[in-house]
């Protein structure tokens, strides 16, 4: 990293950037969703072994098999691997002295701090901040959304009786409660990553005693 480049009205520089790095939330996150799947099968298995109840979409339009759902689990685990890995590690964020939020996240959007707009509705310039933003977010509500599912085959394997959470599975299509928890809650955890790649940023300006 090329200190010298950080000097002026808080712009970020070709090359002024710092990896990610977090190995260990890549790892726990992967791990989770990793058994979520497995126990996920599991139920889905004992539940129902002919599938006649397997209520994932691209298995009710493309497969009709055991075979078939073990594929798309394996291709959607890849694929979880893919964005986590590039929310916790890969993700290279910028180095900036911007110390006020909006102008920070203007940067990191457009490369200028002063092209704030409300609600951030423009089209960014910058694309790998939100990538990241969507990546990480993704990746850390999904082992929880795909727990709910584990959640509901449990209840139903052994006749428990959840009126209230069933009445909220059954108002869904398909019963993926799943699926709008994950956009939901990768919603709401976009202000999370925001919040928290300010915060680091800042702390990088105590670090290295970069100032306005």
């Amino acid at each position: 990293m090329n200190i010298d480049f950080l000097q002026k009205n808080g712009r970020i520089y070709k090359g002024d950037c710092m990896k990610t790095n977090n190995k260990q939330g890549f790892i726990l996150a992967t791990l989770s969703y990793l058994t979520v799947t497995i126990l996920d099968l599991y139920f889905t298995y004992i539940g129902t072994p002919n599938l006649e109840l397997e209520g994932n979409p691209l298995y009710n339009i493309l497969f009709y098999s055991w075979t078939g759902l073990i594929t798309i689990n394996v291709i959607t685990f890849l694929f979880y691997i893919a964005i986590a890995y590039f929310g916790f590690v890969a993700y290279k964020r910028p180095v900036t002295n911007e110390t006020d939020l909006k102008r920070y996240l203007s940067y990191i959007s457009f490369g200028d701090p002063d092209k704030y707009s409300t609600m951030m509705w423009k089209l960014p310039k910058i694309w790998s901040p939100q990538i990241a933003c969507l990546c990480w977010s993704v990746a850390t509500i999904l082992p929880f959304a795909r727990f709910l599912i584990v959640i509901v085959w449990f209840l139903l394997i052994l006749d428990i009786d959840a009126p209230l959470f069933f009445s909220i599975t059954t108002a869904i299509p398909m019963g993926r409660i799943d699926l709008v928890v994950a956009v939901l809650g990768a919603w709401l955890l976009s202000f999370v990553w925001i919040h928290k790649e300010f915060k680091l940023n800042l702390k990088n300006i105590e670090k290295r005693g970069i100032k306005n």
